[in-house]
């Protein structure tokens, strides 16, 4: 009887984790949802539902309604973003920290602040944000905050190509075809257009294409070749992946 009891509450202790980790998971998706949402159509049940989370200390929430509200046109919600993303990022949401990165890098709703942008996408890339990286390498080739350090921006690309980020490929590819911060290395480039090019990259194919035409990278000329690329260019260009 007594084994019976234990087996029962064993189960009902299962049960209640399995809900618990179910119940997380769920309010993630929706929070994902919502931001989506007020992102693109300012939708006030989604932006009540983020706001209620975010006032009550939900870190999710805190961060998605900052990146959602952040890039709005109308300043008092672009104001409310910005402060819940530096909520978020005090709280050491890594997204929240790139996306603040981002803001001062560009100076979209905020002044450029290349030094805060360099501590904000550090603190990000050291998180394991790979996208962190890709802004770490403009910035790195542009000496914006820092030296302009080709190496380095070769390096950042590295990590944010390993993460499909097409415009990071196609940099990388270029570095690797110009020996700038990499050694030379055509054959490296050339696999590094195809897997942007896979991914709608515009300026991929079009790199593509030319080689193809003039016969680069390794390629023969193939005339062919270069008329089916340069068709794939005009589908990318209503295609082309978002900013990282």
């Amino acid at each position: 009887m007594r084994r019976s009891c234990i087996a029962i509450c064993l189960l009902v202790t299962l049960d209640l984790t399995a809900c618990r980790k179910q119940e997380p998971e769920a309010e993630r998706i929706a929070i994902a949802q919502w931001q989506a949402t007020v992102a693109s159509t300012r939708d006030l049940g989604a932006l009540s539902s983020l706001r209620e989370r975010a006032r009550a200390g939900l870190l999710d929430a805190q961060r998605a309604l900052g990146i959602s509200l952040s890039s709005q046109s109308q300043a008092d919600l672009r104001a409310e973003g910005l402060a819940w993303l530096r909520t978020a990022a005090k709280r050491g949401s890594a997204e929240a920290r790139l996306a603040l990165g981002k803001l001062e890098w560009s100076g979209m709703g905020v002044p450029i602040d290349y030094g805060r942008a360099l501590t904000n996408l550090t603190f990000a890339a050291a998180k394991g944000e790979s996208r962190a990286h890709y802004y770490l390498a403009l910035m790195a080739r542009n000496g914006q905050g820092m030296r302009v350090n080709r190496v380095e921006a070769a390096k950042h690309l590295e990590e944010a190509a390993k993460s499909g980020i097409p415009a990071a490929m196609f940099l990388l590819a270029n570095a690797y075809r110009e020996g700038d911060g990499v050694s030379k290395d055509e054959k490296r480039a050339l696999s590094l257009y195809e897997a942007a090019a896979e991914k709608d990259h515009p300026e991929s194919i079009q790199a593509l294409a030319m080689a193809y035409r003039n016969g680069e990278l390794g390629l023969q000329p193939d005339p062919a070749r270069y008329e089916s690329t340069m068709a794939e260019l005009a589908h990318a260009h209503r295609h082309a992946p978002q900013p990282p």
